[in-house]
C-alpha cells in the first residue's frame, strides 16, 4: 500500500474552507499563524535572532488581541498557513536557520535592489489575517495594520534589501493605492 506524502489537501492562494471537514478548520492554531508570519518575515529579511523575537513576541500580542484562534474557525485560510499546517513548512524553516550555523547577512537595500513599500507587506500581513476572519471589527483592523506597520518600520523595511516577496506582497502592491516599488539607483 502506498504512502501519500505531503499536504493532506491542495489550497487556491485564499482556500474556501467551507467544505472541509471540522477537524482540517480547527487546526489552525495561534502557533501556525505565529510560525507562518515570523517564517514570511525571516526568509526575506534574514532576521537576527533578537529580531525574531521581538517579532514573536508582537505577532502573538496581536493574534491574542485579536483572538486568534479562539474566535472561531478561520473562514478561509491564506495558502502559507495551510502549508505551515499540512508540513509545518515554517516552522522547518526557521528551525533550520537557527541551528545550521550559517551567516545569513542583514544588508541594507542598495542600487540595483528591487524594493517594496512597506504598505505593501503590511497589506499582506493584514489580509492575510482579515480574509479568514472577516468578522474583524473595524477598530481591530486599524489596531493590527497599526501594529505591523510599526513592526515593519522597526525591522527597516522598505531599506532593508528583501531576499523574495511572497506573492501576498506582490498582490498586495498591485492592489494598494500606497503601495510602491522601485528599484534603487
Amino acid at each position: 500500500m502506498k504512502k501519500r506524502i505531503g499536504p493532506r489537501y491542495i489550497l487556491a492562494p485564499w482556500a474556501d474552507t467551507e467544505n472541509m471537514t471540522r477537524a482540517t478548520k480547527s487546526t489552525a492554531q495561534r502557533h501556525h499563524w505565529l510560525n507562518t508570519i515570523v517564517g514570511i518575515l525571516d526568509a526575506a529579511f534574514h532576521l537576527s535572532e533578537e529580531e525574531q523575537f521581538q517579532v514573536i513576541t508582537v505577532v502573538r500580542q496581536v493574534l491574542e488581541a485579536l483572538r486568534i484562534p479562539e474566535r472561531g474557525a478561520a473562514h478561509s485560510l491564506p495558502a502559507p498557513v495551510a502549508l505551515e499546517i499540512a508540513s509545518a513548512y515554517y516552522t522547518v524553516q526557521l528551525s533550520h536557520a537557527r541551528n545550521s550555523g550559517a551567516v545569513r547577512p542583514v544588508r541594507q537595500a542598495q542600487a540595483g535592489d528591487m524594493v517594496v513599500s512597506a504598505e505593501a507587506w503590511r497589506d499582506a500581513i493584514v489580509g492575510m489575517i482579515s480574509s479568514a476572519y472577516p468578522d474583524l471589527a473595524p477598530e481591530e483592523r486599524l489596531f493590527t495594520a497599526k501594529v505591523v506597520a510599526d513592526l515593519l518600520a522597526a525591522l527597516g523595511v522598505p531599506y532593508r534589501a528583501a531576499a523574495f516577496f511572497p506573492d501576498a506582497v506582490v498582490r498586495a502592491y498591485h492592489a494598494s493605492p500606497e503601495a510602491t516599488a522601485s528599484f534603487l539607483r
